[in-house]
């Protein structure tokens, strides 16, 4: 199974693949051709796995200030947005 996190630009992927190459190993990793997406192939659909990888982009994501990226796993897609306190109306 494939774990797919969609980004805004190249540099992001760059940065992102780096981060999950530390932790989870280069032969794991894949960048796309257009330069907007990082795989990470997990091994015997491990939930662990899945885990560590959403903390693993959620800390990227904390870090480098995109306003959100799209995870795909298998087929089904799921939005990490930047938390925004909700506005009170007085």
């Amino acid at each position: 199974m494939e774990m797919r996190v969609v980004v805004p630009d190249a540099a992001s992927a760059t940065s992102l693949a780096e981060r999950l190459s530390f932790a989870f190993g280069s032969g794991r990793i894949s960048v796309r051709d257009d330069g907007q997406e990082v795989g990470v192939q997990i091994e015997r659909e491990s939930d662990r796995s899945v885990l560590r990888i959403l903390d693993t982009v959620a800390r990227w994501h904390d870090q480098v200030g995109v306003g959100s990226v799209e995870m795909w796993l298998g087929e089904r897609s799921y939005t990490l947005a930047r938390w925004v306190p909700a506005q009170t109306w007085n």
